[in-house]
């Protein structure tokens, strides 16, 4: 009772001040714009609005929020760290982790009065307004200046809509603070952490404005506004799932800060690459998932298809172009950088007389990659099921984007994928064992881009992008093995003579 007394008092000495005279001044003037803007869409839509209009479209502002909202939060929380952190406070806290917990009180206080203003003026700005404790016509309505549409379909009550929207920034706000707080705790630069802070602002300000509806979940603001979240994710379950789900991650690392952290550290430096091309993958397949569940009849195996369609010389768009070749080509590249660079790297007289033969020595950790593509393919396969799942694709076992049966796309995928990685590996282990430079190997990746590109492999023969699923529109999925089985045939026959005619026997 006394640490909420205690609370309160100070959130109130913080409010009367200059700076949140400002802050209701900036409120009450935005809230007056809309309020206009209601009413003007109401008189030329000839509806009836209440006061809900008004209140959930201040609260959930998208403008709002991007351009007023999150910089003053972000100044708040980069004041409460800088100035919570010191020597003295972590001695008598005993434990970074306790710090976190100290500052994030600390950070709660001075953006109370915040949010205090912001939901006490969506409330005030009401007054005038019809009262009802139902949607009104005008929130029913598809107008361009609606943005309450989703919010009817999904809450009954608009009250819902507006508790719904308060804890959404409880979470939101708890957690943008613990991820700097952790950041500063294991950085110990303020430079970093005031980077971040202005990457988030301006990635917010420009995605806001640039990134097509399809990425739209990616964006800051879709965590801060319930409307947005909507349009981005058309379910707010798993808008407040991936909110938790961070939030207890950082909870659960918290214990981390108070460890002898070099050791751990070291250890993810090295799966740091293969987390950020994975979390590419999932942006990816998402991005799909997000821009075909708009109609009723997608499956899961429809966003399986279109997330790795790929391109062919007469079927081309730059997003699935894009996408491929992070998919593939990126992991050819990964397999290069964490794998195969090193093993020729190490390759030793030591190695060779263990080996006996160069050929052995080939095959030795060949038949290891074999089992790593495939258990690969296997992720993709379950990875685009999982999150069309999430997005709402119907469970169907049946493909409505593609006039081909299910088992050839499916055989397409695993056989040609596997193929079509094969060839790429071999390649560049060719390319790396004749120039004895691993930087050639990119220089090959950005070759196999470019055949890619339109009216180049008109008749699909240039083994190179194959496995894309666009290529059985035109081509069957049998022919395409044909072409890949060859030419990984002969790259091989090709890494045997190299090895041995090589001057290192």
């Amino acid at each position: 009772m006394k640490r909420w007394t205690s609370f309160m008092r100070e959130s109130i000495e913080h409010m009367i001040s200059i700076k949140w005279i400002v802050v209701g001044i900036v409120f009450y003037f935005y809230g007056v714009r809309l309020k206009k803007e209601i009413v003007q869409a109401a008189y030329e839509q000839k509806v009836d609005f209440n006061n809900w209009d008004i209140a959930l479209r201040l609260l959930s502002d998208a403008y709002l929020i991007v351009y007023f909202i999150i910089p003053v939060a972000l100044f708040f929380l980069i004041k409460s760290i800088f100035t919570d952190f010191n020597y003295q406070m972590l001695i008598r806290l005993g434990s970074f982790k306790k710090w976190v917990y100290h500052s994030l009180k600390n950070f709660w206080i001075n953006i109370f009065p915040l949010l205090f203003l912001w939901f006490f003026m969506s409330l005030f700005m009401a007054i005038g307004f019809p009262y009802s404790w139902n949607w009104s016509v005008l929130s029913k309505t598809a107008h361009v200046t609606n943005t309450l549409e989703e919010l009817v379909r999904f809450f009954s009550y608009p009250a819902f809509a507006f508790f719904a929207q308060f804890v959404l920034l409880l979470f939101t706000f708890s957690l943008l603070h613990i991820v700097f707080a952790i950041m500063y705790v294991l950085t110990k630069n303020k430079g970093v952490i005031i980077f971040m802070s202005v990457l988030f602002f301006f990635f917010n300000i420009v995605g806001f404005k640039l990134f097509p509806t399809e990425l739209a979940f990616l964006l800051p603001v879709t965590f801060f506004s319930i409307t947005n979240a909507l349009n981005a994710f058309h379910s707010l379950e798993l808008l407040y799932i991936i909110v938790l789900v961070f939030l207890v991650l950082c909870v659960r690392f918290l214990p981390f800060l108070d460890l002898n952290k070099r050791p751990y550290i070291q250890a993810m430096k090295s799966y740091m690459p293969i987390v950020f091309y994975f979390s590419l993958c999932i942006v990816g397949i998402g991005a799909t998932a997000q821009s075909l569940v708009r109609s009723a009849d997608v499956t899961i195996f429809d966003v399986f298809v279109m997330s790795f369609a790929g391109v062919s010389a007469e079927r081309f768009a730059y997003m699935p172009f894009f996408f491929y070749a992070i998919v593939f080509f990126g992991f050819t590249y990964l397999v290069q950088l964490l794998f195969l660079s090193n093993e020729l790297e190490q390759l030793s007289y030591y190695k060779m007389i263990r080996f006996r033969s160069l050929n052995k020595w080939f095959w030795s950790w060949m038949k290891k990659f074999i089992v790593i593509t495939i258990f690969f393919l296997m992720i993709l396969f379950v990875l685009s099921l999982a999150v069309a799942v999430c997005f709402r694709a119907n469970v169907d076992g049946y493909v409505t984007l593609l006039s081909k049966p299910l088992h050839e796309m499916i055989y397409h995928f695993f056989m040609n994928g596997f193929l079509q990685i094969m060839f790429y590996i071999s390649l560049i282990f060719i390319v790396s064992w004749i120039s004895k430079e691993s930087i050639y190997g990119v220089v090959l990746i950005s070759i196999c881009m470019i055949v890619m590109l339109p009216h180049i492999n008109v008749n699909g023969i240039i083994p190179v992008g194959l496995n894309s699923m666009v290529y059985l529109a035109d081509y069957s999925p049998y022919y395409l093995t044909t072409i890949l089985l060859i030419m990984n045939v002969i790259s091989f026959l090709v890494i045997h003579r190299l090895l041995k005619q090589s001057l290192k026997i």
